[in-house]
């Protein structure tokens, strides 16, 4: 035990619960030794107040005391920047030897941890109560998008040394309570927010966690439990995207005093005539402009995508040289609040009507089996059908309203027209029907097609596409592309 921790111990500085606070964050487990409640109070973007109340261990108190002290009277910047790793350093500091004191460094590990959380768990409660410091404009400053994966630690990385004024942000996204274990291997995840807050602080960066679990299961889960419901296919990351996640991150850039917001997308903002634009990525494997395309055209002056002009392999590499914990972090593959992947029984435990048995017909009608539920089918599938044909059924489609899925050979999944609804134009009507050169992506994994827009019909698109396409279900996401260029995007209305 060193003189500093000592001194924390037997003096502990800040204890006790304040009378007034703006939040409150509580980290720990008795079982692990230590509990640790902080309290907050600011005055403009500074702490003007922190105190704490621990117990369990020695630790717990003497890493609380040194965390108060460190913040009292400092910005919520340079709070939210200090690591677990500093203050075990600090106050581990010539500690060596025997079991006795390994056992002392693994309480005080913990101790630090638990003091760290608690503090973000303070600033997140601050957060969510509107009592978190709305600061003034800072200069050359970006706040990135941290899901605590590679892509947006890279991102992260690539900000802070083009020498920005670096503010990471996680949101704490609404995911299916009943399957909870599996949640912490997807991306805004507890784990994952702590893989985020480890990169930011490792760089030396400050970092911030948003409870944004309500409004995300407002405008993403509940739009994406309705739309099959009602037998389309949708696209909830376009949802989330365009309607939830880069509205709020600018509003909460705003709030904060930041200038940009920058997240791990593998796509490009390019400047023509003033206007801004969402071009592809130069990854062909990874692009994800598609997934943009209902981004509101008036927040692209404000976005950044570091990634755009790298490969894959680039950004893993880039994160292997730097240190950084999640290089070779896997990627989620899954729907981000459904952890295990399993949409059908997400669906199923979700939607006010359980869709039942039903029959499977052909498109004249003629019966040819029965299905558990139109829900566990979906455009373009040909296995787990269990009917009887003399040659391959695909789904071409479900009609909840009468609890049919309806098959039919491959030609007849063969679409040339599609109605796009709900358009996001970043151009005007008249170059939209104007552009000769435009090709349109209605899968996020399927290759374009050449294609136009023909008519404008109260607001609806109808698009031409010059060769079928297979596969095309109402719901999904179509985007007219000219060259590279993101013209506008719909959602899928029906198909021709």
């Amino acid at each position: 035990m060193n003189d500093l921790f000592r001194n924390h111990f037997n003096n502990p500085h800040n204890s006790g619960e304040p009378a007034e606070t703006d939040g409150v964050g509580e980290a720990g487990d008795a079982g692990c030794g230590a509990v640790i409640r902080i309290f907050i109070k600011f005055e403009g973007d500074v702490v003007a107040e922190a105190r704490f109340l621990a117990t369990g261990s020695s630790a717990a108190i003497a890493a609380a005391s040194l965390l108060m002290e460190s913040i009292n009277g400092r910005s919520w910047r340079h709070a939210a920047a200090i690591s677990p790793g500093w203050i075990e350093a600090e106050l581990g500091l010539g500690i060596t030897g025997d079991n006795e004191l390994t056992r002392s460094m693994i309480n005080l590990k913990n101790a630090a941890t638990f003091a760290i959380d608690a503090l973000h768990a303070a600033f997140e409660d601050s957060m969510r109560k509107g009592t978190f410091p709305r600061s003034k404009k800072q200069g050359n400053s970006v706040l990135v998008a941290m899901s605590g994966g590679v892509d947006s630690a890279v991102a992260c990385l690539m900000e802070h040394r083009h020498e920005r004024d670096v503010l990471g942000v996680t949101m704490r996204l609404w995911s299916d309570p009943d399957c909870a274990d599996a949640g912490n291997a997807t991306c805004c995840s507890p784990d994952a927010i702590l893989d985020a807050r480890s990169v930011c602080h490792s760089l030396g960066l400050p970092h911030l966690t948003v409870d944004s679990r309500e409004a995300f299961e407002a405008l993403v889960v509940k739009e994406f439990i309705s739309e099959y419901a009602a037998g389309h296919t949708p696209n909830p990351c376009a949802t989330c995207n365009g309607k939830f996640r880069f509205p709020e991150l600018v509003e909460l850039a705003d709030r904060l005093g930041v200038e940009k917001v920058a997240s791990g997308h593998y796509a490009r903002i390019e400047t023509e005539g003033g206007k801004a634009f969402i071009s592809r990525g130069v990854d062909a494997a990874k692009d994800q402009s598609y997934m943009l395309w209902s981004l509101p055209p008036a927040l692209l002056a404000k976005i950044e995508f570091p990634l755009g002009g790298l490969v894959k392999t680039e950004v893993r590499e880039l994160a292997r040289d730097a240190g950084l914990s999640v290089h070779d972090k896997k990627e989620s593959q899954e729907i981000c609040f459904i952890p295990d992947n399993d949409y059908r029984r997400f669906l199923r435990a979700t939607m006010d009507t359980q869709p039942g048995a039903g029959e499977i017909v052909d498109s004249s009608g003629a019966r040819l089996g029965v299905h558990s539920g139109y829900i566990d089918y979906t455009v373009g599938q040909r296995h787990g059908l269990r009917i009887s044909a003399p040659e391959p059924r695909y789904v071409l489609g479900t009609a909840p309203e009468k609890n049919l899925v309806i098959v039919g050979r491959r030609e007849e999944l063969a679409v040339r027209e599609l109605i796009l609804a709900d358009v996001n134009s970043f151009v005007s009507s008249e170059i939209i029907m104007g552009a000769d050169n435009s090709s349109v992506q209605a899968r996020y994994n399927s290759l374009p097609a050449s294609g136009r827009v023909i008519d404008i019909r109260d607001d609806d698109y109808l698009v031409e596409l010059s060769e079928p396409v297979y596969g095309v279900a109402t719901g999904q996401s179509a985007v007219l592309y000219a060259g590279d260029t993101i013209l506008a995007g719909g959602v899928i209305k029906a198909t021709a």
